[in-house]
């Protein structure tokens, strides 16, 4: 709007209330080389919620046409616990949504499908399958990439194409586009009259209860609910009739939807409205809280380092994913503070961090000879799996463990 009122991406009629300023941030995309850090894009990043809906989103949202241009360099299945948890979720999608005995094999587009692991996943579980993802790649086993970004011209190409999908999925993708009603729309199309709608997203209670202020970047443009959920998916003739709590990306929702009237609604969904019926979710107290508690954090992180380091100790961090962009951003934690970031992914290796440009180097820099004092775990959502398979490559020294609460683990 003109008066400067940014309006709910969901309801578009409500005015949206900012609590949560996290400063100018960049993409999460790792930088080549000196030059290309001094040419770096930023942008604001400010946090609001709608006082109807409960959606938390970013007020000035960045298009995923510029956020996604270049090579993404987040690999969906690098990391075993993530592997195990597709295999997981393309069980359940073929325990309740796959093949019966002698039918045909069951459509699916995954929007978002990055390397393919859950494609390849469901394929071998008797799915046929389709993915679309700008930045994709042909996985592994072969399965198939449209290489666009989802929009409803697109799946209105995919329907005349190949059909309707008997299941769309999307994990962590329903989050990252700048139009959300247009991608509702493109999904509505493209589905069947009895097809699924499965999305994996953040669950906005679980990121307020345990102080996940990283989980905010620019390629992350809400945060949902069940609430915001429902209301999102109302206008386009869907409804939640699923629901599970999971516990990927420190605390997600998974969710089934389809057309009005088609499928039963589940007891969880009933279970999870009437949770979030206590939680005040639209309530701007609990956001002001939440606040203040994200500037306490950066100020008692900095003090701790600060302390690790005085007697010359070094830290480096371990593992960068897209939400450390955030923490170390926020925190102004810089080449100053943290030697180097270690990392196992060949798209990030000898790249430099966003925004804080430290080097990013080889996991053996980390485990080798004349490694640091200290490791930040920059994954601290899976700790116990990164502290495990650090020491067995020979880390020696202590973890700093950073949210929800700042400590050391020797």
């Amino acid at each position: 709007m003109g008066d400067g009122t940014t309006l709910c991406q969901t309801c578009e009629d409500v005015a949206v209330v900012e609590f949560l300023p996290l400063g100018m941030q960049p993409a999460c995309l790792f930088l080549e080389d000196a030059t290309e850090a001094a040419n770096e894009q930023a942008w604001p990043l400010d946090l609001g919620f709608c006082p109807r809906c409960s959606l938390v989103q970013i007020m000035e949202p960045v298009s995923e046409r510029i956020l996604f241009s270049g090579d993404y360099h987040h690999i969906a299945g690098l990391t075993g616990g993530y592997r195990e948890h597709l295999r997981g979720l393309a069980d359940e999608l073929a325990r309740l949504h796959g093949p019966g005995s002698g039918s045909r094999e069951p459509s699916v587009v995954e929007i978002g499908s990055n390397d393919g692991s859950l494609l390849d996943e469901l394929a071998v579980r008797g799915f046929k399958v389709l993915g679309v993802d700008p930045n994709g790649v042909e996985s592994p086993g072969g399965s198939p990439v449209v290489k666009e970004y989802f929009s409803s011209e697109v799946a209105a190409r995919m329907l005349s194409d190949s059909g309707p999908a008997d299941m769309v999925v999307a994990l962590n993708t329903f989050a990252h586009i700048t139009n959300m009603h247009d991608f509702l729309s493109g999904v509505r199309s493209v589905l069947g009259d009895n097809g699924v709608f499965v999305s994996e997203s953040h669950y906005l209670p679980d990121l307020l209860e345990s102080l996940q202020y990283d989980f905010a970047y620019h390629e992350h443009s809400r945060y949902y609910s069940l609430t915001s959920l429902q209301a999102a998916f109302e206008p386009h003739g869907l409804e939640v009739f699923r629901i599970e709590r999971i516990p990927t990306h420190g605390g997600s929702i998974r969710v089934h939807a389809g057309f009005k009237g088609v499928h039963a609604e589940h007891e969880s969904v009933a279970a999870l409205r009437d949770y979030e019926d206590t939680l005040e979710l639209t309530d701007a107290t609990v956001y002001r809280q939440f606040a203040a508690r994200v500037e306490d954090h950066r100020d008692r992180l900095r003090d701790l380092l600060g302390e690790l380091t005085r007697d010359g100790a070094r830290i480096a961090a371990a593992s960068s994913p897209a939400r450390a962009v955030t923490l170390l951003n926020y925190c102004s934690l810089g080449p100053a503070e943290i030697d180097f970031i270690s990392e196992i992914s060949p798209r990030k290796i000898g790249r430099l961090s966003p925004g804080t440009h430290i080097p990013i180097v080889h996991q053996d820099q980390l485990c080798g000879p004349g490694q640091p004092e200290y490791a930040l775990l920059l994954s601290w959502h899976i700790a116990d799996e990164l502290i495990t398979r650090l020491r067995q490559e020979g880390f020696t020294g202590k973890f700093v463990v950073p949210l929800p609460e700042p400590r050391v683990i020797s």
